[in-house]
């Protein structure tokens, strides 16, 4: 007779896509976390998520809807509550005289160096836990992976 698992069986959905999920997941919440605990309280919500998309220089509208794999429409709300927060801006791009390129200000250019010290923490803790070796031999991995 086959045993028949159901669906709060954990152990049938363990897998390594399931542990780098929460590996990422973890990661997220303690940088959503630490920024907001900063300053930076608009991280805790969805529209923190196009931060990670936007260095110093700015990016075009559409690369943006691009990188972050949502619809226009969704990504013009996010865009709208980060400006109203006056966290970023939006300015004529330089390359397409139609479109428009979203900018940090003053305030997203503070919160990008924030983002940049909370990065670097959260990564030595990490080297602390794994050491030195297992840490880097986990950079390797996953950037093989990510090829």
């Amino acid at each position: 007779m086959v045993k028949r698992l159901d669906d709060n069986d954990l152990a049938s959905i363990d897998h390594i896509g399931l542990a780098l999920w929460r590996a990422a997941h973890d990661w997220r919440h303690r940088m959503r976390a630490e920024l907001a605990a900063r300053g930076y309280p608009w991280h805790e919500s969805a529209a923190g998520e196009v931060l990670a998309h936007l260095g110093p220089s700015g990016i075009s509208q559409a690369l943006l809807t691009e990188r972050m794999g949502l619809s226009k429409q969704a990504v013009q709300q996010l865009v709208d509550q980060l400006e109203v927060l006056g966290v970023v801006g939006r300015a004529p791009d330089p390359h397409d005289g139609r479109a428009k390129r979203i900018v940090l200000t003053e305030l997203g250019l503070a919160d990008f160096a924030e983002r940049n010290k909370v990065k670097r923490l959260i990564e030595q803790q990490y080297r602390d836990k794994l050491g030195p070796e297992a840490f880097a031999a986990l950079e390797a991995a996953l950037a093989r992976l990510a090829q």
